[in-house]
């Protein structure tokens, strides 16, 4: 949290807020008017302000990081004298803010105005009313027309013809309108001209305080966190080493992943291991000529004999013969 202390004076009023410059876009977070006693200065009153906002932030255990004044139009002779009173009293950094960059500041923090880039603005200025057409993002001032007196009115210029004027110099259309100075009879003449323009008449959080909140914005932006960015040539000069240094890692890995398979694939295991069957020994050749098996041509003697059979003589159950293979017993080679 970043608190800075914007103070506003407008016409001998003076005006005082707290503002998160993290956070611009929750507004002011206390705010305070009317300080000083019948008769002070500008100078007096503001420094008065000051010195009641330290005690308020003081008590909520919050430092002011930096202050700003705004004042009236450029040149304000009281610019000075107060800034210089609101330091004095603070003993911190505090900014002297012209007021068109006040409003803007207010206007680009708005949450309701974040998609509503072009605005038909109406102001006061130590009384005096203004028609402008501002472009919020780029913070500028289009066009403004003023009347012929201090108001808009019958006997001058009426609301409606002054900003159609603005919108014809500033060769663009709005797309809202927002009166920043607002009074108890603004009401009706705002919806009246955002009709004829055809826009919705918005009004934002916080305007009775926008000048202060404007000022402690711009303050906050004077003093936002830079990234400081590396040189070109030397985050070429570390990434290609490391650019090189996982291509090695790369390299590596694949090698090894090969070589780790090719291991596996020669230990397999046991319970897969392919069998080699043994070379076939060798027959051996008989020492002897080999001897005709006598039971090659036994057969029963209950056997029928056929054409077909061999003419050698068969012998019949009747004539007993002796059968080698019959019931003999196995003898030892």
């Amino acid at each position: 949290m970043r608190p800075m202390l914007g103070i506003s004076v407008d016409d001998g009023e003076v005006c005082a807020v707290l503002v998160d410059a993290d956070v611009p876009s929750l507004g002011p977070f206390d705010s305070q008017r009317g300080f000083g006693a019948p008769g002070d200065t500008p100078a007096e009153a503001a420094a008065a302000a000051a010195s009641a906002m330290a005690e308020r932030a003081a008590a909520a255990s919050l430092t002011l990081s930096a202050a700003a004044v705004v004042t009236g139009p450029e040149n304000d002779e009281d610019a000075e004298p107060v800034t210089e009173a609101v330091r004095a009293v603070l003993g911190i950094d505090v900014d002297t803010v012209l007021l068109d960059d006040a409003r803007l500041a207010f206007l680009a923090g708005a949450p309701e105005l974040a998609e509503l880039p072009v605005l038909a603005l109406h102001t006061r200025t130590y009384g005096v009313e203004s028609a402008s057409m501002v472009d919020v993002p780029s913070r500028t001032v289009l066009s403004t027309v003023s009347p012929d007196g201090d108001e808009f009115g019958p006997y001058t210029q009426s609301l409606p013809e002054a900003m159609d004027e603005a919108v014809a110099r500033a060769g663009t259309s709005p797309d809202a309108v927002v009166f920043l100075d607002l009074r108890p009879g603004d009401a009706r003449p705002a919806r009246e001209l955002a009709t004829v323009l055809g826009v919705p008449f918005v009004t934002p959080h916080g305007v009775p305080w926008h000048r202060a909140t404007g000022a402690a914005l711009v303050a906050a932006a004077r003093r936002s966190p830079t990234v400081v960015a590396a040189p070109t040539n030397r985050r070429r000069g570390t990434v290609l080493p490391a650019m090189l240094v996982a291509l090695v890692a790369l390299l590596g890995g694949g090698l090894a992943v090969a070589v780790s398979s090719g291991v596996q694939a020669e230990r397999s295991a046991p319970g897969l291991q392919t069998a080699v069957a043994p070379p076939p020994a060798p027959v051996p050749s008989p020492d002897r000529a080999p001897v005709a098996d006598p039971c090659s041509e036994a057969r029963p003697a209950s056997w029928p004999a056929h054409a077909s059979d061999p003419v050698d003589p068969v012998p019949t159950p009747e004539t007993p013969t002796e059968i080698p293979c019959g019931s003999a017993p196995p003898t030892a080679p």
